[in-house]
């Protein structure tokens, strides 16, 4: 299925500051990106959330997480108010470069007046 290259584009947008947000651990900027319930899907359940549920900082310590590389995504499907998104896979790193995870997500996007937002996010994480 094609996907309409302007829609495409706005959603690609709204990813890119997304991940710019989350590795800046901009979680103002983040709730910026997301209508609000969010429908987070992980570790066997989906739950509706009024707060993103994923601290950057906290995340970053925890797991001496530096930096993500190798990004490999795209918008899979879009109509005019609705747009699925892929991360396929992403490496979480350490400062030195070593690999700490391999992580991919499924993104549900919405048009609202304010552009494009995040309703809906499924991630999986893979230890390295």
């Amino acid at each position: 299925m094609a996907v309409d290259e302007g829609i495409r584009d706005e959603v690609l947008a709204v990813y890119t500051a997304y991940l710019t947000a989350f590795r800046a651990n901009d979680v103002r900027a983040l709730d910026r990106l997301v209508q609000y319930p969010l429908a987070y899907i992980g570790d066997g359940k989906t739950t509706l959330v009024d707060s993103f549920p994923v601290q950057p900082a906290a995340l970053k310590a925890a797991k001496q997480w530096h930096d993500t590389k190798d990004f490999s995504y795209e918008v899979i499907c879009a109509s005019a108010d609705k747009a699925h998104l892929i991360l396929r896979q992403a490496t979480r790193v350490r400062a030195d470069g070593s690999p700490i995870e391999t992580v991919s997500a499924l993104y549900a996007l919405t048009r609202t007046p304010e552009g494009w937002k995040f309703f809906a996010v499924s991630d999986i994480t893979i230890p390295a």
